[in-house]
């Protein structure tokens, strides 16, 4: 499997950015993005239509871009988890992990044995029709795939210890609206409750010596989590990102003295 630089960063203590597609699938816009400075992009499966072949030829466009390219899943099931792995993913977001069981679960449907479960199945999109031997495949992929865990309910809040201390998690990425609608303050981001929760995530990866983040079109809110220590970041997704621009520039547009000099 290709080097995945996303893991490296991480390791480097760096922060990460990057941003969710939804709509967006043709493969050029992983070039876009690459070109844009991001370091990854997930395709998100859990409430979009992106299809396995889809998700081939964005996976496809964007290990040859630079960019590294995740899917998150819509149920921590092992059939879908594994899939999205041999479909190029590398990395793959499981959704609603509520306890340190349903993390390892996680685990263990992504690692090839002796760490998992999952079963051997590397096709070129995987090993870049540079195969080496079985043993070889295996442990890079193991090695460099990526295992990002969502935390988006008090259960999992609770249990947030535990389920950053599971080996072979990478990341635990908090999913702020579905974790606020589980505290009682849907959409309340200013509330304290909340901030003691991302304080409390963001301690727990930082004590497992692993990365925490979370995804917002709401830029403050982006560079509050990154002073907090947060360093897997994404912002917006692709329809949110060209509405605000778009919305943005009409409107500045519309404001300015129109019928005079040329428009570029």
């Amino acid at each position: 499997m290709q080097k995945n630089t996303l893991k490296e960063k991480l390791r480097d203590q760096e922060c990460v950015y990057g941003s969710s597609l939804e709509d967006c699938l043709d493969p050029e816009i992983a070039v876009v993005l690459a070109a844009a400075g991001l370091d990854f992009f997930f395709i998100d499966t859990e409430h979009c239509a992106a299809g396995y072949s889809e998700i081939q030829g964005l996976c496809r466009a964007a290990r040859a871009a630079g960019i590294v390219p995740m899917v998150r899943v819509a149920q921590n099931e092992p059939y879908l988890l594994s899939r999205v792995a041999d479909v190029g993913a590398m990395g793959v977001i499981v959704p609603r992990i509520h306890s340190v069981e349903e993390a390892r679960a996680a685990v263990k449907a992504l690692k090839f044995p002796p760490l998992g479960r999952r079963g051997f199945g590397l096709r070129s999109i995987v090993t870049d029709l540079r195969a080496k031997s079985a043993d070889d495949e295996v442990a890079s992929c193991n090695r460099e795939l990526m295992i990002v865990l969502m935390i988006e309910s008090r259960e999992g809040l609770e249990g947030v210890e535990e389920i950053a201390k599971v080996e072979g998690v990478d990341v635990l990425f908090v999913g702020p609206y579905d974790l606020t609608l589980s505290l009682g303050i849907i959409e309340q981001f200013d509330n304290p409750i909340f901030w003691r929760a991302i304080d409390r995530v963001i301690e727990a990866c930082r004590q497992a010596g692993i990365a925490a983040g979370l995804q917002s079109r709401d830029m403050d809110m982006l560079i509050e989590t990154r002073k907090r220590g947060g360093r897997f970041l994404m912002y917006g997704s692709d329809t949110a990102v060209l509405f605000d621009g778009y919305k943005r520039a009409i409107s500045q547009l519309k404001g300015s003295n129109s019928g005079r000099g040329v428009l570029y």
